[in-house]
């Protein structure tokens, strides 16, 4: 469990997603130290960079092991 960090991953898919005029992006990435583990987390639109795509690599921020920010490497 990651209480507060950073983990270097790779986007393998995402969506975006409107929820009642609320926009998201629902993530399938994988952390680069166990690139077969798929995990999938929905964070806001203002929580992530700008035009994110499949295959970028990204550090993902945690707080109480939920992501909370995405940033570009």
């Amino acid at each position: 469990m990651i209480m507060s960090g950073t983990r270097e991953a790779r986007i393998h898919q995402l969506q975006l997603i409107d929820i009642h005029g609320t926009r998201f992006y629902d993530l399938n990435y994988a952390h680069d130290d166990n690139p077969t583990q798929l995990l999938k987390a929905r964070i806001g639109i203002e929580s992530i960079y700008e035009d994110p795509h499949p295959d970028d690599a990204v550090t993902i921020q945690y707080l109480m092991n939920v992501p909370v920010n995405v940033t570009r490497r």
